[in-house]
């Protein structure tokens, strides 16, 4: 099964993460190198690529992406809302083939590394032989190790470098930038059409105020990550992922919830078919189109009235609709 490798111990940042040499790969390998954050359509090209050269020169497929994201870390408060946080992104990425996952810690003294002295550790502890990249291509400080350095790096070292071009869509590369800004605007159909699927979250489901519950509808109301990327306020149509691999149509609410007071921004999604317990539980949920947005209506009888229309408006959506993308649930995470 692939896996993340151990955390170091004390004092081994100048190897980030991987600790003693036994817990590097045993089989030569190929790498896929960046923050993958949406897992979107250029960087499955990449990862595409990348499995057939694997393939083709019995490579072990490897997969390193950065925690927290380096423009989080090193411009705090200023980071970009994520499209998929690490667990989700994580499920992705072993989803496409990655055989071995590495997630390093991004912190002061990664850095300060040079583009040489990254490559050259990754290289020594993964036994390297070949590395997929894009044409945004870059490691270290900005403009030190973009595509020229790697391209040249591997001809000094013999390490293969294939390089995949753009996946265009409406004539413009797709971008992580691209899909958050159009996401952030509302247009899911343009996110969906640049990630390869519909915009999803990953959250555990903790206890609200039960307020769904007593008027008829009740709701999982997912805990999410403070730099969680999300459309603006709003009713939608979505579809949520049990853990046990069942999808089931949903109409959830993002927002503050106007008619009960405003608030803390909440996500929170009723199942229109029984799906027992879900307090503690994991659910992806996909967001697929909007109905509306957020009201305060005069009475709780007639935002029962207007629940009940959003759910018929999502159920037809849904039947309108078969064979939707999903996420498969991916092996528990640890």
């Amino acid at each position: 099964m692939a896996e993340s490798p151990p955390r170091s111990s004390p004092g081994a940042g100048a190897d980030f993460g991987l600790g003693s040499a036994g817990a590097a790969p045993s089989a030569p390998s190929c790498l896929v190198l960046g923050n993958f954050d949406g897992v979107h359509i250029g960087h499955q090209a990449i990862l595409t690529r990348a499995r057939q050269r694997a393939r083709q020169r019995g490579l072990q497929l490897v997969a390193i992406t950065f925690e927290p994201h380096p423009k989080a870390f090193l411009h705090p408060g200023q980071g970009p809302a994520l499209l998929t946080p690490l667990e989700l992104r994580r499920r992705l990425l072993l989803e496409a083939g990655v055989e071995r996952l590495w997630v390093i810690p991004f912190d002061l003294h990664l850095a300060r590394l040079s583009p040489e002295e990254f490559m050259d550790r990754v290289r020594r502890r993964l036994q390297l032989r070949a590395m997929v990249v894009g044409p945004l291509f870059s490691v270290g400080p900005p403009g030190q190790g973009e595509l020229g350095f790697i391209t040249e790096y591997g001809q000094r070292t013999g390490l293969e470098v294939v390089e995949v071009g753009s996946r265009l869509w409406q004539g413009e590369a797709v971008s992580s930038s691209r899909i958050r800004a159009r996401l952030l605007e509302g247009d899911l159909e343009a996110s969906a059409a640049m990630l390869g699927r519909p915009f999803q979250v990953l959250g555990p489901v903790v206890r609200g105020r039960g307020v769904g519950r007593e008027l008829g509808f009740p709701t999982a109301n997912l805990r999410l990550g403070p730099g969680q990327a999300l459309p603006p306020d709003g009713v939608y149509v979505m579809e949520a992922l049990l853990p046990e691999g069942r999808a089931v149509g949903a109409v959830g609410s993002i927002g503050v919830r106007p008619h009960f007071g405003g608030g803390e921004r909440v996500f929170e999604v009723h199942c229109l078919e029984p799906v027992g317990e879900l307090y503690g539980r994991q659910l992806t949920v996909s967001v697929l189109s909007r109905l509306r947005g957020q009201e305060r209506f005069t009475t709780d009888a007639a935002l029962v009235e207007r629940m009940t229309r959003d759910a018929e408006a999502a159920a037809a959506y849904l039947a309108s609709r078969p064979g939707l993308s999903r996420v498969p649930p991916g092996p528990p995470s640890g």
